[in-house]
């Protein structure tokens, strides 16, 4: 599996299933010669625990570090194969606004 790292602010999180989380997360991405742009990035909690964290003390609009693995996904639908990936999430840190961080 490949490793992903990821921060950004919580838009919502949702209960996608019983034994997960699903959380969206917008992030500034830079490219070489290119205006920064926003991008949103589904990532999915499973593990109890991580699930508890979140729901107990994060809200929408808190900045985050997430780190996890990416799950590759295939889906058959008749003749038809889809391929896709997930953000699985291992771990979930919150990080003050950029304007308290700014003040050490």
């Amino acid at each position: 599996m490949l490793h992903f790292d990821l921060t950004g602010s919580i838009g919502c999180v949702l209960t996608t299933a019983p034994d997960e989380l699903t959380l969206a997360i917008s992030s500034v991405v830079n490219r070489d010669g290119a205006a920064p742009r926003i991008a949103w990035i589904l990532c999915v909690a499973r593990e109890p625990l991580l699930r508890a964290t979140i729901l107990q003390h994060l809200r929408e609009g808190d900045l985050v570090r997430i780190e996890g693995e990416i799950e590759q996904r295939r889906r058959q639908v008749g003749d038809l194969a889809f391929h896709s990936v997930g953000f699985i999430a291992q771990s979930i840190e919150r990080l003050p606004p950029p304007d308290e961080g700014d003040a050490t």
